[in-house]
């Protein structure tokens, strides 16, 4: 009888865990200010429920493959699709070519690169990290969440090297 071995196991929860986890594709035709505003505008403006085009829904199933719970708005020239993967919220925005623009994932505390943690917790000692999410907007990656202590809540946006973009007292 062959001995199962801590590394193979290993090995196999690191591929069972990377299945159907493959990080989509996020279009760079727009730079990242021009998405930002078109995100933006999208936000400002009364969206409706939609199905969208076959093309946009097949090419949606390629960048996430396993989402349940979809839900398709529109308004503009900007499709949002909120939908859970393995119990985490996600929320993506294309554009009306079917180009994935920007989107974001919600994280535990472990997904928190240490230089955005470390960032955080020495700007908001004592604080607590709540509702962390990933976005990935065009070729840049920023981290928002909520830092908490007592009755006092803030809202951070940072990017991925630790810097802070926006603080918000909430």
């Amino acid at each position: 009888m062959k001995r199962i071995t801590v590394s193979t196991v290993l090995v196999f929860c690191v591929f069972f865990a990377q299945i159907g986890m493959t990080q989509p594709t996020v279009s760079t035709q727009y730079a990242n200010e021009t998405i930002a505003q078109m995100i933006q505008q999208h936000k400002m403006t009364h969206s409706r429920d939609v199905l969208p085009p076959a093309e946009l829904q097949q090419k949606f199933k390629s960048d996430f493959a396993g989402a349940y719970d979809v839900e398709w708005e529109t308004s503009g020239d900007i499709y949002e699709v909120e939908f859970d993967i393995r119990f985490k919220d996600y929320k993506g925005y294309y554009d009306k070519k079917g180009d994935l623009l920007m989107y974001t994932q919600e994280i535990r505390g472990s997904g928190l690169p240490a230089i955005v943690k470390n960032a955080a917790t020495s700007k908001y000692p004592g604080y607590r990290f709540e509702d962390l999410k990933k976005i990935q907007r065009g070729s840049e990656i920023f981290y928002k969440m909520e830092m908490e202590r007592g009755d006092t809540e803030i809202e951070l946006l940072m990017k991925s090297d630790g810097t802070i973009i926006n603080e918000k007292l909430d």
